[in-house]
């Protein structure tokens, strides 16, 4: 049940003409800053973000409104969603929908796009090939706390990964999804941080199953570059792949990747002249057939 002064400030978002819906969390979803105080996810109308936090002071209590444009929610089903705007999505209670606005975005956001699908595959593959060779070289530097950090961060990509593979958009809870899609890494996360083994044994563990994964499902998670680089027959040099349209601002961490292609003959270093200057020579990489 709404309290009066929600109901108030409800009845003013529905006399703004830009609002196109407005939500409101369960009390057992929490979502930070959303974790004491009411919240309402209200979408706008408009091309530009407009995402941003207000708190607005009733006769009783404060009220917190997340306001976000719907060209923003537009492009992240292209382009991939915050976590915290998918939990809001799936799990807000719609209290007003304007031409059954987020109706018809629930649909989409449960049919990952198969382009959004290899893409987010190949960058989160990159950031976990990137937090596990980090949390390596923190441990072979006897600097075990920063190996520790550097592990979650692995095992939090690894879990985007999996959620992502399963056709699915992270939520701010992922452990939540993981445990159900993938018990096993679900059960690698439980003995990094709730196992009472010595942390330096744990971490050596974890990084086991870890490298075993990075190494049989590299050529699953490269398609999508892969898939770039054979758009025409020419080798690649770094900063050509960096600038190509499909790959700039990506995220996906390339010099890293490429590297791990060429070990496992996905791809092939070549040499290329440059034109401007006969005794300059850049490395080139073309993929395997």
């Amino acid at each position: 049940m709404l309290r009066e002064e929600h109901k108030q400030f409800l009845q003013s978002l529905q006399q703004r003409q830009e609002v196109q819906a407005v939500l409101v969390l369960p009390d057992h979803v929490k979502i930070p800053p959303f974790h004491e105080r009411a919240g309402y996810l209200v979408v706008v109308n408009g091309e530009q973000n407009q995402a941003g936090v207000r708190q607005l002071l009733t006769k009783e209590e404060v009220i917190l409104e997340q306001k976000v444009s719907a060209w923003e929610l537009e492009k992240g089903l292209v382009q991939g969603l915050d976590e915290n705007l998918v939990t809001w999505l799936q799990r807000g209670e719609i209290l007003w929908d304007k031409d059954d606005f987020i109706c018809r975005l629930r649909q989409r956001l449960n049919r990952l796009p198969e382009s959004l699908q290899k893409r987010m595959l190949c960058k989160e593959y990159s950031r976990l090939l990137h937090a596990f060779q980090e949390t390596r070289d923190y441990l072979q530097e006897g600097m075990i706390l920063d190996a520790y950090h550097a592990l979650l961060k692995a095992l939090y990509v690894w879990a985007k990964w999996i959620v992502f593979r399963a056709g699915e958009q992270p939520e701010s809870a992922i452990w939540t999804q993981v445990k159900n899609l993938d018990p096993s890494v679900y059960k690698l996360y439980e003995e990094l941080t709730l196992n009472h083994e010595e942390l330096e044994k744990r971490i050596e563990l974890i990084l086991l199953p870890m490298d075993f994964f990075l190494s049989s499902r590299l050529k699953e998670s490269v398609r999508y570059l892969i898939e770039v680089m054979e758009t025409r027959p020419a080798p690649w040099k770094l900063h050509e792949l960096a600038e190509h349209a499909s790959l700039d601002h990506s995220g996906i961490e390339l010099p890293l990747l490429i590297e791990k292609m060429v070990q496992r003959a996905l791809v092939y270093e070549t040499i290329c002249t440059n034109t401007d200057d006969q005794q300059s020579r850049e490395i080139g990489y073309i993929p395997s057939k």
